[in-house]
């Protein structure tokens, strides 16, 4: 009897430690016919149809009752879902992983329900500790990077998001390297000495912040540090006060010195950050939509530089970004202060379930969660899908299993089937068209625009969010003398992308219809979205001269001289060599004459 229930036990962790695993997988595939982030999503869309048939026989046979943060989780999506069909901002491709990423939150909890917790932990030391081995293949040049500008990536298309995957894993080694049995501490402590070798290459600061708060709250539960240190600040209270104070410098003095590290990257988040902030005012309770962001931010970061004259080392700082670098900014941009404050009352309720459950290796999963977040307050983890997945399952993680029925518990997870059956299982065709359109990309590349116009036009149906898509299908149409067909196609680019690179093609086609206001408008919001930036005055200065607008001509050509552009190249030293000579020619028309 005992040995039927020691295999019973056992086969159901395999199980439990199999399809963790299999999800958290998504982190390390890449294909290079569709391109690091893409494969990773192909891939996932696979592996969940398999985890999701898995989940139903598995909740029949042991139910679990439905917490408040499971509650709270189906309504953050249903909001979120309703919001994005008020806006009337759904983008397929984005909202379809947002479902998926809500099913596998469920599928976990099915699983870490299952079996003994330690299974799932299993599944999760183990892809770090893949994370941190390819990671120092890399450092070592056994393995290439998929980043040419970063020797150090992991899977992951920069260091960023890698680190971020490192970090959320290494609370939880320490915490069993602290705790558990002989065996279990040898091989933690093992994956805990690869994260430690490898996390500081990746440069991360926000990482290293996240470990120390991860870490730290790993070593206080453990060891009781706030009780004990309560204790001692009693007995000696003036000795404690100033080896408080003295720890307080010695943290700030290492704050500043990880703020020097990277001056102009902080200060850059910073203006995004306050950039945002304008976009929370204007739409404070719906915000401006899921997968929004970027569009509103380029226009919003425009008005804010053309509103009147901004600090030189703003404007030196600005770019076009895809994400926040904050992901509570990026929700409450995206969703409104509903969307944060139901997002918040999650992880508040993960969290409280996870101090009071009499699970051990909760402090572990405590100070990974707390390690993500704080990561999360520095970087866009929730726009990279293994991080999404990682995320997901240390939140199912916080939440104890309790018995539930039967019948409730089977008939949700059969009907959580039916989003995974429609999103993932029609997913061939979408693959195809993404490898298609790797393949053009080649004739794009070498600009045989005629050929590859047609082809862009068929795959627009499965492609028309993806906005590097979008502008290069309108880079095609403007450039086989469809001018008025391409600002369609751009116009939809822009509400997905602050790139300005999309105004100025607009601009130019503007100009070739000679609609010379709408080109105007176009150069200067080009201008006014990323102010460091050469090419579009050069453009608008051109468009004066062509359309007789001497006086404006010559003024935006000197605005051009004297601006220092962000990054110098001989681009733009012929730019200023062109504003040059065409200021020379108007002032002087004889000259050009002669």
């Amino acid at each position: 009897m005992q040995l039927r229930k020691n295999l019973t036990l056992y086969l159901s962790g395999i199980a439990v430690f199999t399809l963790p695993l299999l999800l958290l997988s998504t982190a390390f595939v890449l294909d290079e016919s569709l391109g690091n982030r893409v494969a990773k999503i192909f891939w996932f869309y696979k592996v969940i149809i398999v985890a999701g048939i898995a989940c139903i026989p598995l909740a029949w046979t042991r139910p679990f009752r439905f917490s408040v943060p499971d509650l709270l989780v189906l309504l953050y999506a249903g909001y979120s879902l309703c919001n994005d069909h008020y806006t009337g901002s759904i983008t397929p491709t984005r909202t379809g992983l947002f479902l998926l990423i809500i099913v596998t939150y469920f599928i976990f909890r099915r699983l870490t329900t299952f079996a003994p917790v330690g299974f799932t932990h299993a599944a999760l030391l183990l892809s770090g500790a893949i994370e941190a081995l390819w990671g120092l293949t890399q450092l070592y040049g056994f393995a290439p990077s998929q980043h040419s500008r970063f020797e150090l990536t992991g899977s992951f298309f920069n260091p960023g998001p890698y680190s971020g995957f490192l970090v959320a894993i290494l609370p939880l080694a320490l915490h069993y390297t602290l705790t558990a049995c002989r065996t279990a501490r040898i091989l933690s402590g093992a994956v805990l000495v690869l994260l430690l070798l490898v996390l500081p290459a990746t440069l991360s600061r926000g990482a290293w912040l996240a470990a120390l708060a991860g870490c730290a709250i790993v070593l206080g539960n453990n060891f009781h540090l706030y009780s004990r240190l309560k204790a001692l600040f009693q007995k000696h209270k003036l000795t404690l006060s100033i080896t408080t104070a003295c720890m307080l410098l010695l943290t700030t003095g290492t704050l500043i010195g990880i703020y020097q590290l990277k001056k102009e990257s902080a200060d850059g988040r910073w203006l995004i950050w306050k950039v945002s902030s304008t976009l929370v005012a204007s739409h404070p309770i719906t915000g401006v939509g899921f997968g929004h962001f970027a569009g509103a931010y380029g226009d919003a970061q425009a008005t804010y530089f053309a509103a009147k004259q901004r600090p030189a080392a703003e404007e030196l700082v600005a770019d076009a970004p895809e994400a926040a670098f904050n992901e509570f900014v990026q929700i409450t941009t995206e969703t409104g202060i509903i969307g944060l404050l139901l997002f918040l009352t999650i992880i508040i309720g993960a969290s409280q379930a996870a101090r009071h459950s009499n699970n051990k290796a909760a402090t572990g999963v405590l100070g990974s969660l707390a390690a993500f977040l704080v990561f999360a307050c520095f970087s866009y983890p929730f726009n990279v899908l293994p991080l999404l997945v990682l995320f997901t399952l240390l939140l199912a993680q916080c939440i104890p299993a309790q018995p539930g029925s039967r019948w409730l518990s089977g008939i949700f997870y059969a009907l959580l089937f039916l989003p995974v059956y429609f999103l993932a299982t029609g997913q061939q065709e979408q693959e195809q068209t993404y490898k298609r359109w790797q393949s053009e990309q080649i004739y794009f590349n070498m600009q045989i625009f005629e050929r590859t116009v047609d082809n862009y036009k068929k795959l627009y149906p499965l492609l028309k969010d993806q906005p590097a898509f979008l502008f290069e299908y309108g880079q095609c149409l403007s450039r086989t003398g469809q001018p008025a067909a391409s600002n369609l196609i751009l116009e939809e680019a822009s509400r997905l992308s602050s790139d300005p690179m999309i105004r100025n093609i607009m601009g130019k086609n503007y100009q070739t219809m000679k609609q010379y206001t709408q080109a105007e408008a176009s150069f200067l919001k080009a201008a006014h979205m990323v102010p460091n930036r050469l090419y579009p005055l050069y453009l608008l200065a051109q468009m004066y001269n062509e359309s007789g607008q001497i006086d404006k001509a010559i003024t935006t050509a000197r605005l051009l001289l004297e601006k220092a552009p962000k990054v110098p190249s001989s681009a733009t030293e012929e730019m200023k060599r062109d504003m040059q000579k065409l200021i020379r020619n108007l002032q002087n028309p004889s000259s050009c004459n002669e």
